[in-house]
């Protein structure tokens, strides 16, 4: 499920667009394993649209349940805008940050941190050049499980919550976890319903009877059901499990498009953050939830690369598992200096009046903060 966590504040933190260059780098969807031995096909590109004016999710159709499998849901959503102009006086971190957001496969009235992570992206953001990425890592992938030896990465937060998934994270990759969100299937829900849903760009169409992802390609204004339905996707996908990850990234940058076309001061981010504390578990200083918005609000969802590790499908025993091999150790080399995948760009640019500063360019961890009131798109 793409998690709400990647919704709001920390979320949306690092959510960002699909594909598209950035200084001299580019960023792309990486694909990321397949369930074969083989080199998967180029991925489709997810693209990010707007909530409308007017949404018919009040139809017949957006009202169905997600397991309901009678008529495709059709298009009604339509891309965002341009982003409001943002004032905030709130201080951001300005060092690189790692935030771990796992979706919790917990049934109603199961304790979240005892059933295993059903969703799991590491999302990294440099504040010096308004970079990221959203990192997404296979669920099946087989890995040494600290003090647990060998298993299934997702098996880690039933054997030790959150903390043990987040340092197998960091022994997986070499990569320091900051922070860690946590949220379940219902939490991802009801923060897309309190934050008046979301729309996002289905490529092709899905029809998926486990998830109830039953929608025609087009721009779709997404309820709680739905967008927990197009999250969870994974048997109608050609790659399966690594395209459904793909997505959840898609759902992730399609949050951060809307908070960057609605939220234009630092009300508009409690109002976030508020959303993520209600519905989510995480381990950040409460004082530190409105900077990690205030950063998010300021990334440019087109500087951050939806990836998900590569891989392949194999077995261990009886599991089907996934194998990560040496793209895997690349990709984590690559983004240990600066977050991004490549080559990171050039450290935002600010230009001061009076005792405002706008930024205008895209812009590790410790907890350092700038504090200067900004005006920025």
């Amino acid at each position: 499920m793409k998690w709400g966590a990647v919704a709001v504040a920390l979320a949306v933190l690092v959510a960002a667009g699909s594909a598209s260059a950035c200084g001299s780098k580019k960023h792309k969807d990486v694909v990321v394993g397949v369930p074969t031995t083989e080199v998967a096909t180029a991925p489709r590109q997810a693209r990010i649209v707007e909530e409308p004016a007017s949404s018919s999710s009040a139809s017949g159709a957006a009202r169905r349940s997600p397991r309901d499998p009678r008529l495709m849901i059709g298009p009604d959503g339509r891309p965002y805008g341009s982003p409001l102009v943002f004032r905030s006086d709130v201080p951001v971190p300005r060092d690189l940050l790692f935030i771990l957001v796992v979706g919790s496969d917990a049934r109603p009235g199961q304790n979240l941190r005892k059933a295993n992570g059903d969703s799991l992206h590491l999302l990294a953001v440099n504040p010096k050049t308004l970079q990221g990425t959203i990192m997404g890592i296979p669920r099946d992938a087989w890995v040494e499980i600290p003090g647990k030896g060998n298993g299934k990465i997702n098996s880690a937060l039933s054997m030790g919550g959150p903390d043990l998934l987040a340092k197998t994270v960091r022994h997986l990759t070499g990569l320091p976890v900051h922070y860690w969100v946590l949220t379940g299937f219902s939490g991802l829900s009801s923060m897309v319903d309190d934050l008046g849903g979301v729309d996002v760009f289905v490529d092709h169409r899905m029809d998926d009877r486990e998830s109830g992802a039953h929608f025609e390609a087009g721009w779709h204004h997404f309820t709680g059901w739905q967008a927990l339905a197009f999250s969870r996707a994974r048997h109608s996908e050609p790659n399966g499990d690594f395209d459904r990850s793909r997505n959840q990234g898609t759902l992730l940058l399609a949050t951060l498009t809307k908070m960057r076309a609605e939220v234009e001061d630092d009300e508009g981010l409690k109002r976030w953050v508020d959303v993520l504390t209600r519905h989510a578990e995480l381990d950040a200083p409460l004082r530190s939830l409105l900077g990690l918005a205030a950063l998010a609000r300021r990334l440019d969802p087109a500087s951050v690369a939806n990836v998900v590790v590569p891989g392949r499908v194999g077995s261990a025993g009886r599991q089907s598992v996934v194998y990560l091999g040496a793209e895997a150790g690349e990709l984590f080399l690559d983004l240990r200096p600066d977050g991004v995948v490549g080559e990171a760009g050039p450290e935002a640019t600010t230009t001061t009046t009076s005792s405002t500063t706008s930024t205008t360019s895209t812009s590790t961890t410790s907890t350092s903060t700038s504090s200067t009131s900004t005006t920025l798109r």
